[in-house]
């Protein structure tokens, strides 16, 4: 096994936890919508609250890749992970 510089994995945790808090924050977002926290009519923009968390997700996604491909750490893979389950929450809105 290859020994990799602190300051990579420093980087790659660091990277991996944005993409973590990147799919809270979608999270929060589309369940907050969904449970009708937010109202539309002050948005004027019903797409606003159902797109918003999927391109949250996609940058979210796009971090944990990156951080995957610096140090191969279970943090990295766990951000994925979420983004990937998160962003199903809107698109299922979109189907029903």
């Amino acid at each position: 096994m290859t020994k990799t510089s602190s300051s990579i994995n420093g980087s790659s945790t660091f990277i991996s936890i944005v993409s973590i808090a990147a799919a809270g924050l979608a999270a929060i977002i589309a369940g907050s919508f969904l449970s009708g926290m937010i109202e539309i009519e002050p948005i004027n923009k019903q797409f606003f609250p159902v797109i918003l968390p999927i391109l949250i997700c996609a940058v979210g996604i796009i971090l944990g890749l990156t951080a995957y491909r610096l140090s191969k750490r279970k943090i990295a893979i766990t951000g994925i992970i979420l983004n990937a389950v998160v962003v199903f929450i809107p698109v299922t809105y979109l189907v029903m």
